[in-house]
């Protein structure tokens, strides 16, 4: 890795290894995300906590399921190769493990925590990556420093809409052509607890005031499988104070009997897991049928062509 001093200008373990370099797993299992949980990280000083990890953790066959088809609706393959790539709010650095497969001419990574570029320098050892703590309203890069600018699960935690403004005109201040920009989105706008589902129009406008436009748009289709795999509405419980009974009578250990009860809870038992990756096909399947344009978003957009032609 090149060695890179830390400028502070302001401010997951899956099931399957062969999908996660152990060192990552190693990370999990010593505790390394009890610790992320415990902090509210930030990209602007009085904005809301954002997750740490830009990645969904990969715990069960439905996480690696729903982490997998992220990464391929990035399609980084077409962007990465031969190019200079940035990526704001790199947090552990897990999705700059997966762009430099890409063969990159250069790797940045920056994030607002120098504790987080601590464990990215960790899982990042002997890639070549330049990594940065820094403020992302200043970033100590020229203009048009990179060929690609990637922003995952950013922006929908800053409230302010000038503020917005401000961070967009700094991402775009450094790209040259591409921005891969990945956000939960709404068609009427929600307040969740912590961010803002803001409509995927609200970011179209914000970026072509900086000259950059909309290209792609990929929404992660798994409303389907997450209404059955995730604590969100999560019918399981119906089921299994249904069956409770007649499993009892048959013998099953109540802990058989406990499906994950809050997003990304490990299920207590083997069984549960077998269960959930028994069923995953089916439910997967019923993701390509069943779209809701909203959610995850991956927006991608390029800087205005010559004469001015959007």
């Amino acid at each position: 890795m090149k060695t890179t001093e830390t400028a502070i200008f302001g401010e997951s373990k899956f099931m399957m290894k062969k999908f996660l370099p152990d060192k990552i797993t190693s990370f999990v299992t010593s505790g390394f995300l009890s610790k992320v949980k415990e902090r509210d990280v930030k990209l602007l000083p009085d904005s809301g906590p954002k997750p740490t990890l830009q990645l969904p953790n990969r715990q069960t066959p439905y996480d690696q399921y729903r982490r997998n088809k992220l990464i391929k609706l990035l399609k980084m393959h077409e962007l990465a190769g031969g190019k200079s790539v940035l990526e704001i709010g790199c947090g552990v650095g897990d999705l700059l493990l997966e762009i430099s497969k890409f063969k990159p001419r250069e790797l940045y990574g920056v994030d607002s925590d120098p504790e987080m570029i601590g464990f990215a320098q960790q899982l990042l050892e002997g890639i070549e990556v330049d990594l940065l703590a820094a403020d992302v309203r200043r970033l100590p890069f020229p203009e048009k420093s990179f060929d690609v600018v990637v922003v995952m699960f950013e922006l929908q935690y800053i409230l302010d809409k000038h503020q917005l403004q401000q961070v967009v005109h700094e991402i775009c201040r450094l790209s040259r052509q591409w921005i891969v920009l990945v956000e939960d989105t709404s068609p009427e706008g929600k307040k969740e607890e912590d961010h803002l589902r803001r409509p995927m129009e609200t970011y179209k406008e914000a970026f072509k005031k900086e000259r950059f436009y909309l290209r792609r748009t990929d929404f992660l289709d798994v409303s389907a499988s997450e209404y059955v795999f995730t604590g969100k509405s999560n019918p399981w419980h119906w089921i299994r104070w249904f069956l409770s009974p007649l499993l009892y009578l048959m013998g099953f250990p109540k802990e058989l009997m406990r499906p994950p009860v809050a997003e990304n809870e490990l299920p207590d038992s083997k069984f549960a897991l077998f269960l959930q990756k028994l069923s995953l096909p089916f439910m997967t399947s019923l993701d390509e049928i069943v779209k809701s344009g909203s959610g995850t978003t991956i927006m991608r957009f390029e800087r205005e062509r010559l004469f001015r032609r959007g």
